[in-house]
């Protein structure tokens, strides 16, 4: 490209270049669907006749709704058996853990996330009647209950005390949650969820003031292996955000 010079000699000033104005249609999009929102939202609170409270359009708006958690795993509608495992004997008070199993149970079928639990009956029969029970795998233990898949929960750590030493943290259970195919024999497909080998951690806790309401030690332990039972419920089933923290 050539450059004409002026009469005079001297090289015309470039006009500077206008910086690039990009457009984004989906902001744009969004920026106007939301002043039109607001827009009519406006006006309807300014109508005293439609009916509506300025709370209720709001909510209507979705201004102030709870948020809704999908489930992280969809179990099956066959036969599941909950399993909990305590390799290590961080439960010091046997009954929570019972205690855990049924309101785990409970809670899934009140909340529609399983069809079929195995009777915990049916995995107590199994320890009283092998020998080896403590060395059978998961998935053997599974098939053996007539289960489809294992909801197994590693007990990672447990405190219900009534001695408080903590006040925000007076008592408190962990677990790793993992699902089994029972159906599956080939030993890198038999997990089903979640990826990481270690299980997806889950953990609970009780303040002082929780934990001095309840008093005693079987009382403090009943009320954190229910309260992660049903926390570990949650992961199976949508559920609104403010459900579990709401619960009393």
């Amino acid at each position: 490209m050539s450059i004409r010079w002026s009469c005079s000699g001297k090289r015309p000033a470039r006009k500077k270049a206008e910086p690039l104005r990009r457009s984004n249609p989906g902001l744009n999009r969004f920026l106007n669907v939301r002043g039109t929102l607001w827009v009519l939202l406006m006006a309807l609170i300014a109508c005293p006749g439609c009916g509506f409270s300025s709370g209720q359009l709001l909510y209507i708006f979705g201004v102030g709704r709870p948020t809704v958690v999908e489930a992280q795993f969809r179990l099956t509608d066959r036969p599941i058996l909950i399993l909990l495992d305590d390799p290590d004997g961080r439960m010091d008070w046997p009954p929570a853990g019972t205690h855990f199993v049924d309101e785990l149970a409970q809670a899934l079928l009140k909340n529609r996330a399983a069809e079929k639990i195995v009777p915990r009956q049916t995995l107590d029969g199994l320890r009283q009647t092998l020998p080896d029970f403590q060395k059978r795998g998961c998935r053997e233990i599974g098939e053996m209950a007539g289960a489809d898949q294992v909801l197994w929960v590693r007990v990672r750590d447990f405190l219900a005390t009534d001695q408080i030493q903590e006040i925000s943290r007076a008592a408190h259970f962990s677990a790793g949650v993992k699902v089994i195919n029972v159906k599956e024999t080939k030993r890198s497909r038999v997990r089903l969820w979640p990826e990481s080998p270690a299980g997806h951690f889950v953990a609970v806790s009780m303040s002082g003031a929780e934990v001095a309401e309840k008093k005693t030690k079987a009382a403090i332990a009943r009320a954190i292996a229910g309260k992660l039972a049903r926390r570990v419920a949650t992961l199976f089933y949508d559920h609104r955000l403010d459900d579990f923290d709401n619960e009393k």
